[in-house]
């Protein structure tokens, strides 16, 4: 039986290394967004990548003669991916900062913003600048630069952070903050296609150089990237592309009425997507987990076996952190390693795979350790008096009753583990909760595409839970229920 186990696990693992490990191509172009802040980056009506950032990558793609490969990403894990050589460079409008330039070196600038307070319409009268917000909540984005701007100038604001604008608009539409502060142009683009009544007040707080982030140690890549830039600015498709975007004036600055709607197909076929990788890991995962976990449940239930104290403390430890600061640590901490050591690229898929694996293990292993010793020791004294060897005791008497325990709580595990998957959006995994904040970020409606997808899952987990239930009466009326 292990044996047989093994031969699997090693066939899983296999076929998921041969998917999932990226062979990274010399002449890729790798360009880190978000894909969830139009005009910037966005999808655009037929699923595909569109935005000034994307035809920025493009250009620059071009003029270096590679081929580009966009991957979208959270904000907030953005750089640690760049530092851990998961892409070559970020395009996604990111301001020159101190803090930011001590990690990555950045090109030359690309274009210039600024950091602009925004409010409600019924708030003009009150607040006329950024002065008139002391002591009251005004939110930010987490990750971009406005929030530590907040803090070292105005320390007497409260700063209340969010994953998107599309959170910061529904709190100031229901006044749980006085305001928000972000790029002007992208504040302006989003306010007019969400037809919200907010409105710019004051002047600019800052103004920002956005540039092209490279890691330290590519100074060559850097000079190619400056090189294309100052091309594309002689040229000036540089400021062809901005103009398509936006449109400046002396007064005030407007975004272009560019098509940024997206299909009902193009929303379907990203959610079949997203929702297809996400049933995809969760199973791997499980299958991985659960194979881990009978022999780690046997070791556990006997302190005899040789390994019994490591694999306790390895297993309170992924019971006890979250799982994702582990996503975190496998996908950046030994994925790094790895690419730097060895030149193995960890994909994202194969660290949300192995570390959802780990966790289920960890928490199922407990299951079976408590279902063998739910099996009383009789039961091996009785076999062993009719002439069964270890192995048969093991197979035809202790396990199928530990089994039929363990398989309702095993069965929680399972629930909780496919849960679980909405967290692997941050290490640039496109699942289910990825392709809806997309959706969102274009349409601004949280309410129905976040709807969508908790009935998506429900109506995976549900039969879970209710064959969970089942078999757990099953088992009540064969006399284990109470064993």
């Amino acid at each position: 039986m292990f044996y047989r186990s093994n031969k699997i696990l090693f066939a899983l693992l296999l076929i998921i290394s041969t998917i999932t490990i990226s062979n990274a191509k010399k002449d890729d172009f790798k360009v880190a967004l978000t894909g969830k802040y139009p005009p910037f980056s966005m999808y655009d009506s037929n699923g595909n990548l569109a935005g000034f950032d994307v035809d920025i990558s493009k250009a620059v793609a071009d003029k270096l003669d590679k081929k580009l490969i966009l991957i979208a990403t959270q904000w907030d894990a953005i750089l640690p991916g760049l530092l851990t050589e998961k892409y070559d460079v970020i395009i996604g409008s990111m301001a020159v900062t101190k803090e930011r330039s001590k990690k990555v070196n950045f090109s030359d600038s690309y274009y210039e913003s600024g950091a602009q307070l925004f409010i409600h319409k019924r708030s003009v009268d009150s607040i006329k600048s950024i002065n008139d917000c002391v002591n009251k909540r005004i939110g930010v984005v987490l990750g971009e630069t406005y929030a530590q701007f907040l803090r070292s100038k105005y320390p007497k604001i409260e700063r209340v952070t969010y994953k998107s604008t599309v959170d910061i608009f529904n709190d100031l539409d229901n006044d749980r903050i006085s305001g928000f502060v972000s790029d002007k142009l992208l504040g302006i683009y989003q306010i007019k296609k969400s037809k919200r009544k907010f409105v710019p007040t004051g002047e600019l707080l800052f103004k920002e150089q956005m540039a092209i982030p490279v890691n330290k140690n590519d100074k060559i890549l850097l000079k190619k990237i400056n090189k294309a830039l100052s091309e594309m600015r002689k040229t000036g498709e540089l400021q062809q592309l901005f103009d398509k975007w936006f449109d400046i004036t002396e007064h005030d600055s407007q975004i272009k009425q560019e098509q940024t709607s997206i299909k009902n197909i193009t929303i379907i076929k990203l959610f079949a997507k997203g929702f297809g990788l996400t049933l995809l890991v969760a199973f791997f995962s499980i299958i991985i987990g659960f194979l881990l976990a009978v022999p780690g449940g046997i070791i556990l239930n006997n302190k005899k076996i040789t390994g019994n104290m490591v694999l306790r403390a390895v297993n309170d430890f992924f019971r006890g952190t979250p799982v994702l600061i582990q996503l975190f640590f496998v996908y950046f901490g030994i994925g790094g390693l790895l690419s730097q050591k060895f030149g193995i690229n960890l994909s994202a898929v194969t660290a949300a795979v192995l570390t959802l694996s780990i966790n289920a293990a960890a928490y199922m292993s407990e299951v079976v350790r408590s279902g063998l010793m739910s099996v009383p020791m009789g039961q091996k004294n009785a076999a062993k008096a009719i002439g069964f060897n270890k192995w048969q005791i093991f197979s035809f008497v202790i396990w199928p009753q530990a089994f039929r325990i363990a398989l309702p709580p095993l069965m929680n595990s399972v629930v909780a583990l496919i849960k679980d998957t909405a967290l692997i959006s941050v290490i640039t995994v496109p699942e289910i909760i990825r392709q809806a904040q997309s959706v969102i970020s274009i349409t601004f409606d949280p309410i129905k595409y976040y709807l969508i997808v908790a009935l998506m899952f429900y109506l995976v987990t549900f039969p879970l839970m209710k064959f969970s239930a089942k078999l757990e009466k099953q088992i009540k009326k064969k006399g284990f229920g109470n064993a």
